[in-house]
């Protein structure tokens, strides 16, 4: 009896088998997919990230050079100018003017050598350091390899020496034009010129003689009203550029994510699925109160070509009007609503300006071997990635096919992570998704991503405060020296020391207004030029600099030059009285 149920249930047993293994002959051969690692959002996050620095190392260096030369030339200029009467001394006892330009020269070069060394030294080392170092607080990367790039270091030297030392041979020249007796005699200072605003009499007649004098100074030395206005508005517009750049990138997640994007969530559908699977997914949405709106849509990887070929993807919907709530289509300067219809696409600005195409215009699609021409119907606000909407309509006019779609649009009743996590995990048990990506983590990880930018704010805006006080605490010091026997006349007629800095502040605080206005209409259009160059070709950043960051830059400039003014108020003290009686005769 024992063997006999042994027998029957090994038979029952062999059967099961037999019926396993044709099940697995049944199976599908399995698919390779071949991924590149710019598949890696990690990776694609890292090289975006280095590209974003890259564009800003293109062109900060210049713009930095540039205040740097204005410092430079008026410190060696003023060198130069103030040992006149040793190179007076130096003419008149024979020395050729070569041997005396010779000795400038060489301390000009000694100067500019040094400090590029020096330059070269910080520059290589600790600022790729603290970017690196940021950086890996994003990402698992090893540590900074120094590689040497001789061809940038010797263009930086030789800038910057070639700036140092042509300053000194103008600023040698230009003296040793003069006779020794004239260079051994003190220089006569500049003298007084009506102004423009003494023409406007009504005006004119309401400054107090103080403030007349101010006016007719902030003239009278116009190389150094120029070279200090340049100052200011060259440090105010970095500022704004350099908090531009940040309300530019980081003000994308808040227009791309709340604004345009109305979903919360994408569920991918299943390949090949059964419309009774396709059912239940429509029938569970249905009855779910938690979901407000749900819209299933085809969503294709494509290639769009103009005048060259970008990726992006090509979303097609039954009607423009399905899409209110899930995705909002807009102008992007006036907010104006885009209307998606059947006669033809609504592309994306970032893709459009790509592509070198207009509404009207028409582009290739790309979708594997095929190939269709479509017409632009409209262009639509967007910010991160390429898309091409269109009707089901459409897309059958196009493709000569039915649409099948391939993912559904989800928006939740309420932003409760937990009510969200919930309702994702039941939509996931459902036979017909496979999958189901969250709007919130990928918001994070752009912005995580995006963070990266602030060390480079902040980097930009410790230089161009180096750069703005040393511009202003050079320039105060040039004014205080060119008009030290003038400001000692003024002691020894009774003015004191807080009277005395009254009058000296006065004409740098009018500078420094005048400066910062300047700079903030200049770092309007440097921001929107550099904006454009920083970006990459999946992105496109925000055309605004939002009205605080303008504050941010008029506050810090104001606070540098109150500095300089601070302690330029301890040379100003120290002026000696006897300086006026060192006058020309």
């Amino acid at each position: 009896d024992g063997k006999a149920e042994a027998e029957a249930e090994l038979a029952d047993a062999r059967s099961e088998l037999r019926d396993a293994r044709h099940k697995i002959d049944d199976i599908a051969d399995g698919e390779w997919y071949m991924l590149s690692r710019m598949a890696n959002i990690g990776f694609v996050g890292y090289q975006q990230d280095a590209e974003r620095m890259g564009n800003l190392a293109a062109v900060f260096p210049i713009l930095f050079f540039l205040v740097a030369a204005l410092v430079c030339l008026t410190t060696m200029t003023r060198m130069v100018q103030e040992q006149r009467s040793q190179i007076g001394c130096l003419d008149a006892l024979g020395y050729s003017k070569a041997d005396i330009a010779r000795k400038y020269v060489c301390y000009g070069l000694f100067a500019s050598l040094s400090g590029s060394l020096v330059g070269l030294a910080f520059g290589c080392t600790v600022i790729p350091w603290v970017i690196i170092t940021a950086w890996q607080v994003l990402y698992n990367i090893p540590g900074l390899v120094f590689a040497p790039q001789p061809d940038i270091y010797l263009l930086a030297v030789l800038a910057a020496v070639a700036c140092n030392t042509l300053a000194v041979i103008a600023a040698a020249i230009n003296a040793l034009r003069s006779t020794p007796a004239t260079l051994m005699r003190p220089r006569a200072p500049k003298p007084g010129k009506r102004v423009l605003l003494e023409r406007i009499k009504p005006l004119w007649a309401k400054l107090s003689f103080i403030h007349k004098v101010t006016v007719r100074n902030l003239f009278r030395y116009k190389k150094r009203f120029w070279m200090t206005i340049i100052g200011i508005a060259g440090c105010t517009a970095l500022i704004v550029t350099g908090f531009g750049i940040r309300d530019s990138i980081l003000d994308i997640m808040e227009l791309q994510y709340d604004e345009i994007y109305g979903y919360q969530a994408q569920a991918s559908l299943i390949d090949n699925y059964s419309q009774d699977e396709l059912q239940e997914v429509l029938e569970h949405l249905d009855k779910e109160e938690r979901i407000q709106h749900y819209l299933a849509y085809n969503q294709l990887s494509i290639n769009m070509e103009g005048e060259r070929t970008i990726d992006g993807y090509l979303c097609t919907v039954s009607s423009g009007e399905e899409l209110e709530g899930l995705l909002e289509l807009r102008t992007r300067q006036d907010h104006q609503p885009v209307e998606l219809d059947d006669q033809g696409l609504v592309l994306t600005e970032k893709a459009a300006d790509l592509l070198g195409v207009d509404i009207g215009d028409s582009i290739t699609i790309v979708n594997g071997d095929e190939r269709v021409s479509a017409t632009i119907g409209a262009i639509t606000e967007n910010y991160i990635m390429h898309y091409a909407y269109i009707t089901d309509a459409y897309y059958e006019q196009l493709f000569g096919e039915a649409v099948e779609d391939n993912a559904i649009l989800l928006s939740f009743s309420g932003n409760d992570e937990s009510l969200i996590d919930e309702v994702s995990s039941e939509l996931i048990s459902l036979d017909g998704i496979t999958s189901l990506s969250r709007i919130a983590a990928t918001r994070d990880t752009l912005t995580s991503s995006m963070e990266s930018v602030d060390y480079a704010v902040v980097l930009i805006i410790i230089c161009a405060a180096a750069l703005a006080f040393v511009v202003l605490y050079n320039l105060t010091n040039i004014n205080i020296t060119e008009r030290l026997r003038e400001l000692a006349t003024l002691k020894v007629l009774g003015f004191n020391d807080r009277e005395m800095a009254a009058f000296v502040y006065r004409e740098n605080v009018c500078l420094t207004i005048i400066g910062v206005l300047i700079g903030l209409v200049m770092g309007k259009f440097l921001h929107q030029w550099l904006i454009l160059t920083v970006e990459i070709d999946m992105v496109m950043f925000g055309r605004t600099v939002q009205p605080l960051s303008y504050l941010y830059a008029v506050g810090l400039t104001i606070i540098f030059s109150l500095l300089v003014n601070l302690l330029a108020n301890r040379k100003l003290r120290k002026i000696d009285m006897v300086e006026s009686l060192k006058s020309v005769e």
